[in-house]
């Protein structure tokens, strides 16, 4: 593996791990939810956008229509549901969550798409979202003695892992038809729109907390844990082999529990611990039996 893909890799794995960690500091200062999600959809759809200008990318009536659809669930409903939870759980608690998002598109594409699925990967299902329940019933949020409220925050982020399941199965029905910049645009566009239009509609967005600290922090999140990990997978996925693309997954939680713990104080306490293990065992034992039909990557764009 070159230096560049490992910088990629490294890039990818960082932006994910800590995109939790930034939105847990954001709130403890007084941000809320849907100026967070506005604020950096806002940051990645310009960002995006300005690309696609400079490249003099064309997109059709059909590619805004498609990349809006799932838009609508990834870069939208997605991280709202994500980024709500963290104000009820903590960010180790809510990464070990999301890594149930390949597994669930895997097996929703299974039933919506027909694609070809083993046993494995079901039971590797079945065992990861056992590990994730244990976690929310066991009443741990990660945030210390009767803070937070892990079932809620459980809930949300569960939600969170089923949107973003369809935006993956939507993209894999879609990616193989119109090139990754073609959906990119409309998909940060779209999600853009709805999260700051819920967030004027509902009196959410409010820019009074930031001070210059939390501004650089929110541009960070929109550039950081979106845009370059969107960008380096894609990279990574043209010059390697998916598997090795694959382990941003497996260590991105790693960097949010640990960063979770050392800057923001958080607990780990056994039954996250063996929930933690049950959910990573699981999505492990899932991705190494996926049998898939051949198609052209679907885009990679953070969850949180």
């Amino acid at each position: 593996m070159s230096k560049k893909v490992f910088a990629a890799l490294g890039g990818a794995t960082a932006g994910w791990g800590l995109a939790a960690v930034g939105v847990r500091y954001a709130f403890e200062n007084g941000v809320s939810t849907l100026t967070v999600v506005g604020f950096r959809l806002g940051v990645a759809a310009a960002a995006v956008t300005l690309f696609a200008l400079a490249i003099q990318q064309k997109i059709s009536a059909l590619e805004w229509r498609r990349g809006s659809l799932i838009g609508m669930f990834r870069t939208a409903i997605s991280p709202i549901l994500f980024i709500g939870s963290l104000q009820y759980i903590s960010a180790g608690v809510e990464a070990i969550i999301i890594t149930l998002i390949p597994v669930a598109t895997a097996v929703l594409a299974w039933v919506m798409l027909g694609e070809a699925q083993r046993r494995s990967q079901v039971f590797g299902f079945v065992l990861a979202l056992s590990g994730a329940l244990l976690i929310i019933l066991s009443g741990e949020s990660g945030l210390g003695s009767g803070e937070g409220d892990p079932l809620l925050g459980g809930m949300l982020a569960l939600g969170g892992v089923a949107a973003a399941a369809i935006s993956g199965v939507l993209q894999r029905k879609f990616a193989p038809h119109h090139s990754t910049m073609a959906l990119a645009v409309p998909m940060f566009i779209s999600g853009g729109v709805i999260a700051l239009t819920a967030a004027f509609a509902l009196g959410d967005f409010d820019t009074s907390p930031l001070d210059a600290e939390l501004w650089i922090l929110l541009v960070a999140l929109g550039l950081g844990s979106t845009l370059l990990p969107f960008g380096a997978t894609l990279y990574a996925a043209k010059h390697t082999t998916a598997a090795r693309v694959s382990l941003v997954a497996y260590v991105a939680p790693l960097i949010s529990v640990a960063g979770g713990i050392v800057l923001l104080d958080e607990k780990l306490t056994i039954p996250i611990i063996i929930g933690g293990l049950l959910a990573l065992s699981g999505v492990v034992l899932a991705g190494g039996g996926i049998s898939l039909k051949a198609r052209p990557d679907p885009i990679e764009v953070d969850a949180t």
